[in-house]
C-alpha cells in the first residue's frame, strides 16, 4: 500500500434548511398520556440537532445505491454487494470513492470524512418566531398527529410526531482530509451525495412528508498542514453557493482544484 500522509483539509460549511418539518427521534425518558410517541432528538439543553452520524450515513447510504446494484450476492463482477444495508467487496483489498470518504472497518485506508453534529440556528429561529414559528405547540418543534388506519375495521389509531418546523435552518460542517492529490476529486462525490440528498429525505416520516431539506449559504475552505503550525492562512475556495450553481465539472477546476496545491 502506498504511505499515506495527511496534508491538509478541505472544511465545508453552511445551512440546512428545513423545506419540510424535521423527525430525527431522540429517546423517550417517560411516557405521559397524550405526550409524544416519536420525540426529536435534542441536546443537553432541550434545543434540535442533527446528528452527524445521520448526515452521514444517508449520504452514504445514496451514493452506495446510486452506483451499484442492490443485491445481496457477489457475482464476481467488481460491482460488490450489499450486507447489512452497507456496500462491500468480498475480495476485501478493493478501495473506491465510498471507502475513501467514510471509511469501513476492512479496509487499509482511513476514512476521509468528518460530519460534525449539525445545530440549530436559534438566532435565526427567534428572528422569525413571530412569523414562520409564531404557532408551534411547543419550544422549537411542532406536534404532527397522524393516524394508522386498520384497513378492516377502519379503526384509527392516532399517535403524535415531534418535528422541528418547516423554514427551521441548522449549522452544518463537514471535512475532507486530504491524503493526496486526487484526494480532491472526492468532493465531487460527496456534493452528488448532498444533491441525492436534497431530492431524498433525512430523519424519519420521509415517506410521509417529513425530511425535505436543502443545502445552502455555502462556503469551501482549504487548510495546509502548514496551516495548523501557524505558517500559512486558510484558502477560501468558494463561497456564497448552494449546490444548484455546480452545473458541470468546470465549477470544481475553476473554484476548487486549480486552488489546491499539495
Amino acid at each position: 500500500m502506498e504511505e499515506l500522509k495527511l496534508s491538509g483539509k478541505i472544511v465545508i460549511k453552511g445551512k440546512i434548511k428545513l423545506e419540510t418539518g424535521l423527525a430525527i427521534g431522540g429517546s423517550k425518558t417517560s411516557l405521559e398520556i397524550g405526550g409524544m410517541d416519536n420525540p426529536v432528538i435534542k441536546d443537553s439543553k432541550g434545543v434540535p440537532y442533527i446528528p452527524g452520524s445521520s448526515i452521514k450515513g444517508k449520504i452514504r447510504s445514496l451514493l452506495e445505491q446510486s452506483m451499484y446494484p442492490l443485491r445481496k450476492d457477489d457475482k464476481n463482477d467488481g460491482k460488490g454487494y450489499f450486507s447489512d444495508s452497507v456496500h462491500k467487496f468480498s475480495n476485501g483489498k478493493k478501495i473506491d470513492e465510498i471507502f475513501r470518504i467514510f471509511g469501513a472497518t476492512d479496509v487499509t485506508e482511513p476514512g476521509r470524512g468528518i460530519f460534525r453534529d449539525s445545530d440549530f440556528d436559534i438566532e435565526h429561529f427567534k428572528e422569525n418566531s413571530n412569523d414562520l414559528f409564531k404557532n408551534l405547540e411547543l419550544e422549537y418543534t411542532e406536534d404532527k398527529m397522524e393516524n394508522t388506519l386498520d384497513r378492516i375495521s377502519a379503526a384509527a389509531t392516532p399517535r403524535h410526531l415531534e418535528r422541528v418546523p418547516k423554514g427551521a435552518q441548522f449549522n452544518f460542517e463537514m471535512i475532507l482530509d486530504l491524503y493526496s492529490q486526487t484526494d480532491r476529486e472526492l468532493l465531487k462525490v460527496l456534493f452528488k451525495g448532498m444533491k441525492l440528498l436534497e431530492d431524498d429525505y433525512l430523519g424519519g416520516s420521509g415517506s410521509r412528508g417529513s425530511g425535505k431539506v436543502a443545502f445552502e449559504n455555502m462556503s469551501v475552505v482549504f487548510r495546509s498542514i502548514d496551516f495548523y503550525a501557524g505558517k500559512e492562512t486558510e484558502t477560501v475556495l468558494v463561497e456564497g453557493f448552494d449546490l444548484k450553481d455546480i452545473q458541470s465539472e468546470d465549477w470544481y477546476k475553476n473554484n476548487v482544484f486549480s486552488k489546491i496545491n499539495l
